[in-house]
């Protein structure tokens, strides 16, 4: 059995450029599966946020238009999302970095909420710099790939020549957003050497590249949950002192 981290965000405002706010969080269709997925496969799960602050929830996910008008479906998401407890009640990003917790994998899921707090998270940079050398996995969807940005050593992006891929900007296009955030996430991820590819908007893409793992959007979880919970039950337990306190 396989320990992971699932890092979710826990802004509530995304600034714009016009110096508005949306509100934002992260994507339960991006959460919700691969949580599941992890558990049927055997895996421990863990949750953690900035500041250990309960994750926020972009309620924006569940618009029928994002579930082919399918209220049944909406419901359904709704009842397991319900049922994960942790999200709520999460464990401190920064106290795990600061207590040498290891885990096999860490899971960053999407929603535009990781490009306010996750970006600039340098927990969260540690906590994939020590699963990096511990020979774990990284696993983000969409947005989620923004929580990997500080991941860097002497000013270097430790996952610069990686191949992987986000949210693509012709879904920022799509989503209204591309000429009103800051600055769009594969750019930002290009600029610090990732050899970024993408699939037409909606259509699922997983990209694999030695330790790392990414989707491009919601339609991409379930592969992507699924590459990561195999490899870590064929792996085994990277390491089996895997835990959430100060490691002796």
């Amino acid at each position: 059995m396989a320990h992971v981290l699932f890092i979710l965000t826990a802004a509530e405002q995304l600034p714009l450029l016009d110096g508005n706010h949306i509100a934002t969080g992260f994507w339960a269709q991006e959460f919700v599966p691969a949580h599941h997925l992890f558990l049927e496969h055997g895996h421990q799960i863990s949750i953690a946020t900035p500041k250990g602050k309960p994750a926020v929830l972009d309620e924006h996910c569940f618009a029928p238009e994002f579930h082919h008008h399918d209220m049944g479906r909406i419901a359904n998401l709704r009842e397991q999302l319900n049922e994960i407890e942790a999200w709520r009640t999460p464990l401190s990003l920064e106290r795990l970095a600061l207590t040498g917790a290891k885990f096999d994998a860490v899971f960053f899921p999407g929603g535009h909420g990781p490009m306010v707090d996750l970006i600039a998270s340098e927990a969260a940079g540690t906590l994939v710099k020590r699963t990096l050398a511990n020979q774990g996995l990284i696993g983000a969807i969409c947005h989620g790939p923004a929580g990997l940005i500080c991941a860097q050593h002497d000013g270097k992006w430790l996952l610069a020549d990686y191949q992987l891929t986000c949210f693509s900007p012709a879904e920022e296009q799509l989503a209204g957003l591309a000429t009103q955030l800051p600055e769009l996430l594969a750019d930002r991820l290009a600029q610090l050497g990732g050899q970024l590819s993408f699939a037409d908007a909606g259509q699922e893409n997983v990209v694999i590249d030695r330790q790392l793992y990414t989707g491009q959007n919601p339609a991409s979880v379930d592969k992507l949950a699924y590459h990561l919970a195999r490899k870590l039950k064929k792996m085994g337990s990277l390491d089996k002192d895997a835990c959430v306190t100060p490691c002796d």
